[in-house]
């Protein structure tokens, strides 16, 4: 009898370190999908560096750097809201930044050119000091990012660093 009880309290408890293990990961789940508005962040991930900012309706503005991915990968600059997407390519540009109300741009769809390049570098030199950025969708205003100075001179001035 001893024998099955200490089995008996051995499995219970596995059973109950089963499901904070499997309820762990599902809580920091659902915590990361609500990130602070306004404030830059980063991650590195299969060659890419990423920085990205959420507004207060849950608006995704993503930079992302090819940081050892390869040469066929361009960096590129998406806004995300719900399920869609918003990415310029070298054909159509319908996602525009204004920065500080003064520096007009549209993130290029590639670096290969010149201009793509310098359009590129132009980008990232601006928006790593910003402290306002209003986004454009075929030229209507969807947000605008306010990161505190603070962020911009932790987080935000690294994207400079993504020049190509």
């Amino acid at each position: 009898r001893k024998i099955v009880s200490i089995f008996k309290i051995t499995y219970v408890r596995d059973i109950t370190n089963m499901k904070k293990l499997i309820l762990l990961p599902l809580f920091f789940m659902c915590v990361s999908a609500y990130a602070v508005p306004n404030v830059w962040d980063s991650e590195f991930g299969q060659g890419n560096m990423n920085y990205y900012i959420y507004d207060a309706k849950d608006r995704l503005l993503r930079i992302s750097c090819n940081s050892g991915a390869g040469l066929d990968y361009d960096p590129y600059v998406t806004l995300e809201i719900g399920n869609k997407t918003y990415q310029n390519t070298d054909s159509k540009y319908p996602l525009s930044l204004l920065l500080d109300n003064k520096t007009a741009i549209s993130p290029p769809g590639s670096t290969g050119s010149v201009r793509g390049s310098n359009s590129w570098n132009k980008l990232v030199k601006g928006i790593s000091k910003a402290r306002k950025i209003d986004v454009y969708i075929n030229n209507k205003k969807l947000t605008t990012f306010t990161p505190p100075k603070p962020n911009i001179d932790e987080v935000a001035i690294e994207i400079a660093d993504c020049s190509v």
